[in-house]
């Protein structure tokens, strides 16, 4: 399942670690969910574009007459713009030199040779240095395959590990922002939402606030279940009948979201909700598994209830 692109104006498409000790009804009722995914995006692009030498990048892939890497369409939204970027590799250690390290790493690629085969070594190459120069803890550290993979889990932990180097980078003073004469968010938030001044202005922003807590709850859930996993606290046979299809569900939320994040950045006549829908209907299929599995689910959670305290 491919992230919508800007295919024609009609088409739309953090993790927190809380520990099962939390009561659950706190977990899933927060009142002010995290950043989504591509508000973080947005937030990170602005920052890139202020590290030297990754300007080339940006300007390769925000032209009018670039397309992305598979659709030959314009971007629509940051988190591809962002996915395609990184899986090049070089970028990846352009944010990394930017720390100034006595050994930089290499920003070039040999033509002549397999590009993918080196694309993926610079990507080794940035991972292994951010660990052996302690700049990321291990755990929030992302792997290639993860990098490469078609799955917005594994680019929350891509963006994770990038957003905890910029981080660095701009702790050390070394992020200059006058760099960055325009901002490259402004090309996927030409209207960006302030206070809702009409009824449907209200809708959408209730709409979207919505989807964010929705996904943001998700996220907190799929947190819960891998501490369960990792502390070996229920079965494996509970955790998959619990908890059924749940990484799928959270995957295509966040891809349904960043749709419509991305219609509710554009003016209300290019705002086209319904198409996200249209779409996007086969990837609504991933809660049949759910909805058959939710009585046994919730008798096993009745079961196991003093274990998931």
């Amino acid at each position: 399942m491919e992230l919508t692109r800007r295919a024609a104006p009609n088409v739309g498409l953090p993790m927190d670690t809380s520990i099962p000790s939390q009561n659950m009804d706190s977990i899933l009722n927060r009142n002010t969910p995290a950043a989504s995914i591509y508000q973080k995006s947005l937030n990170l692009l602005d920052k890139l574009a202020c590290i030297d030498g990754f300007e080339t990048y940006l300007k390769s892939l925000l032209e009018d007459t670039t397309r992305d890497a598979k659709n030959g369409t314009p971007y629509l939204n940051p988190i591809q713009l962002l996915w395609d970027t990184f899986r090049q590799g070089t970028s990846l250690c352009v944010i990394y030199n930017a720390l100034q390290p006595v050994e930089p790493l290499s920003t070039t690629l040999d033509e002549s040779s397999n590009l993918l085969r080196q694309r993926k070594d610079r990507v080794y190459r940035f991972v292994k240095a951010c660990k052996d120069n302690r700049i990321v803890r291990e755990e929030d550290l992302f792997t290639i395959s993860e990098l490469f993979k078609d799955d917005t889990n594994s680019f929350v932990k891509v963006l994770k590990t990038i957003e905890a180097v910029v981080d660095t980078i701009e702790g050390r003073g070394l992020l200059d922002m006058s760099r960055m004469t325009e901002k490259p968010s402004a090309r996927f938030a030409e209207a960006q939402m302030g206070p809702p001044q009409d009824n449907r202005e209200r809708l959408i922003k209730e709409f979207v606030d919505t989807e964010r807590k929705y996904v943001h709850d998700l996220e907190q859930l799929q947190a819960y279940m891998d501490e369960l996993i990792r502390k070996n606290i229920i079965s494996s046979d509970s955790i998959r009948y619990i908890f059924a299809n749940l990484n799928s569900m959270v995957d295509f939320q966040r891809r349904f979201l960043i749709g419509v994040e991305a219609n509710a950045s554009q003016p209300p006549d290019e705002q086209h909700f319904g198409a996200v829908f249209v779409n996007m209907r086969e990837g609504f299929m991933v809660y049949e598994p759910y909805c058959a599995n939710y009585t046994r689910a919730a008798k096993l959670c009745v079961a196991e209830k003093e274990s998931l305290k």
